[in-house]
């Protein structure tokens, strides 16, 4: 992080505070908002609340079936699931892609959009660096990344140095809470 000058400008109490902090800057705009883990979609409700245009389009990938493996924490394979239960969110500009993100990424086309949000809370190493590794060039200069569990230096945050080793893309880091819990980054070259 210190080589990729990745130092969070601002820090927050709660996650809310950081998608409200991005919603100050894209709210208006046509974002294609792209959310990978959704468990029950309390972000994704957020996030439906705090972009204003109606051309905007939120996506969510899960399976819904909880995590494809083990996970640190006290975290076994499947917690997370929801039984396959999608949430419901009353705005139609929301969308589930359900299944692993290997199945339903590789045939998903991103829609026309003026600005890009991801938020990856797939928590995993292997499912994040999937994300990463397909989005790629797709995530132009300008767009922001958002991480939920990024300070488990095993999983989100090792995805990302990698990315950012695989890829030569620079990051500015923008805002984080609870320590590097959450996080987010602007695309910046």
């Amino acid at each position: 992080m210190r080589e990729q000058s990745c130092y969070p400008v601002q820090t927050f109490k709660n996650r809310n505070d950081i998608f409200d902090l991005i919603g100050s800057e894209v709210a208006d705009s046509e974002v294609l908002y792209l959310e990978f883990g959704v468990y029950q979609g309390e972000s994704m409700r957020y996030w439906s609340d705090l972009l204003k245009n109606p051309a905007s389009v939120l996506h969510g990938f899960d399976s819904f079936e909880g995590l494809p493996e083990n996970w640190g924490h006290g975290h076994p394979k499947g917690r997370f699931s929801t039984g396959g239960a999608l949430p419901e969110i009353a705005d139609n500009r929301v969308q589930f892609f359900k299944g692993w993100f290997n199945e339903t990424l590789p045939k998903y086309s991103l829609p026309s959009h003026q600005r890009l949000v991801i938020n990856i809370d797939a928590d995993l190493y292997t499912s994040t660096k999937y994300v990463l590794d397909i989005l790629g060039e797709r995530i132009e200069i300008g767009a922001w990344l958002y991480f939920d569990e990024f300070s488990d230096w095993q999983h989100e945050f090792r995805a990302f140095r990698e990315f950012i080793r695989d890829t030569g893309m620079r990051f500015q880091a923008i805002a984080e809470c609870n320590g590097l819990y959450n996080i987010a980054f602007r695309r910046i070259a």
